[in-house]
């Protein structure tokens, strides 16, 4: 499930286009889909399971007319999984000169219809 969807940046290309990061609560949890509407200006991003709206943002003049152009959104999707991703307490003197571990990041892009209400 779900713990919070946050939009980090909304950008027009060639198509709108919407940076997000997902907060997961465990890592055997692999039920995320998204689905956008559109009510007035507002982008709101839903989850298709149980309707529940996840996040909201206002969309610019020119931003809303691409989408009613398109019907449709590039959604990037960054993922973060609780207990797993997270800032280091203790840091240890790395004494190797070669490149450190990062801790795993998974994200991917999808293109999502938009409804328009």
């Amino acid at each position: 499930m779900v713990e919070s969807l946050q939009i980090n940046k909304i950008q027009i290309k060639d198509r709108l286009i919407v940076d997000s990061l997902v907060k997961m609560m465990n890592t055997e949890d692999f039920d995320f889909s998204p689905r956008a509407k559109i009510e007035g200006t507002d982008l709101i991003i839903i989850s298709a399971k149980n309707g529940i709206e996840l996040a909201r943002s206002d969309l610019s003049e020119e931003m809303y007319q691409i989408a009613e152009r398109d019907r449709a959104l590039v959604m990037k999707v960054k993922f973060e999984v609780a207990g797993i991703h997270g800032n280091l307490t203790k840091i240890n003197p790395i004494l190797a000169l070669g490149k450190g571990k990062k801790l795993p990041m998974s994200s991917w892009k999808t293109t999502i219809p938009i409804i328009f209400v």
